[in-house]
């Protein structure tokens, strides 16, 4: 994200936030943010990811296979095999989604990934006519123990599905009625208010630098954060400098972005010049450059320069 420009990075972080959210409860809607972060952020992995997965959800098969596969050729990790291997086989291509199981690297697949790649082959085999090539590897994979609850309840019960496939009924029930039914939505879902918050949250940032601003230039004052002073202090700063300062210190929001590289820009500046102002200027004037005889014996060479009378001297600085 940080090679995009910051203006840009946020927006895309909004919509990224926004798909998150919205991934179970409305896919397709998450599939819209999702699609726009990733035309404006291409480049990106995480956010072709998070595309993909929505696509995925959404329905979009297509959508989502070229944006997994191209996550994983930006981030140069093995992701989400078992989406591909459900889009292929949802398309109607069985011979290519076996082709994206077999091209799984199980190394970089941690346990769930790869219950999840069984439970899609499993599904895929039965569809392809071969049950119990599909009983053996979901069998494959619970013999594995994945330390999830959830994800090994969800291998016995693709293993019940197999069993009573192949006509072993009482087989298949015992199993079910070993690991109970699946859990109710309301049991799982959490809805909240999500969309108020996206939109006061847009409301505020699109606001807040309009508002800095009048809070500064106003007479009365920069609200609770900093008090402009209506005569110049000590060191002479009136109240358009410490304007300025005001608006060097809002900056301060920016800071994971920029480093405020321009705050310490402007407080070196502020520094130098104080130091300037605070030397005694004593350059000698016309007069005594006129009054000095041009005599080499006036020169860098250890010798007493030329005595001027009290009439040529300049005046003492006052």
């Amino acid at each position: 994200m940080r090679a995009l420009g910051r203006a840009n990075a946020e927006n895309v972080a909004r919509h990224l936030v926004m798909a998150q959210r919205l991934l179970n409860d409305d896919p397709q809607t998450a599939y819209e943010h999702a699609r726009y972060a990733a035309s404006h952020a291409g480049r990106v992995a995480v956010v072709r990811e998070t595309a993909g997965i929505a696509a995925y959800l959404a329905g979009h098969y297509n959508e989502a296979l070229r944006e997994i596969r191209a996550a994983r050729r930006l981030s140069g990790l093995d992701l989400h095999r078992a989406i591909e291997v459900d889009c292929e086989r949802a398309l109607g291509h069985a011979d290519k989604a076996l082709q994206a199981a077999k091209a799984a690297d199980p190394r970089q697949l941690d346990e769930i990934e790869r219950a999840e790649l069984a439970m899609v082959v499993s599904s895929l085999r039965h569809e392809m006519g071969q049950t119990d090539l599909g009983l053996i590897v979901i069998e494959d994979a619970i013999r594995a123990r994945p330390s999830d609850s959830d994800t090994l309840r969800r291998l016995h019960s693709v293993r019940a599905d197999r069993l009573e496939e192949l006509g072993r009924h009482q087989e298949a029930a015992a199993i079910r009625d070993r690991i109970g039914p699946e859990p109710g939505e309301e049991d799982e879902v959490e809805v909240f208010d999500i969309e108020d918050d996206y939109d006061s949250e847009t409301h505020d940032l699109a606001e807040q630098d309009a508002q800095e601003k009048a809070d500064a230039e106003a007479d009365g004052g920069a609200g609770d954060r900093v008090e402009i002073s209506e005569t110049p202090d000590a060191s002479g700063k009136t109240d358009a400098d410490d304007v300025t300062a005001l608006e060097a210190v809002d900056q301060d929001d920016d800071a994971d972005w920029s480093a405020s590289f321009a705050e310490r820009v402007e407080a070196e500046m502020a520094e130098l010049l104080q130091e300037a102002a605070k030397a005694p200027a004593t350059p000698p004037t016309d007069e005594a450059a006129e009054s000095a005889p041009a005599s080499p014996d006036n020169a860098a060479d250890g010798t007493t320069p030329t005595t001027i009378s009290a009439d040529d001297a300049p005046e003492e600085p006052r």
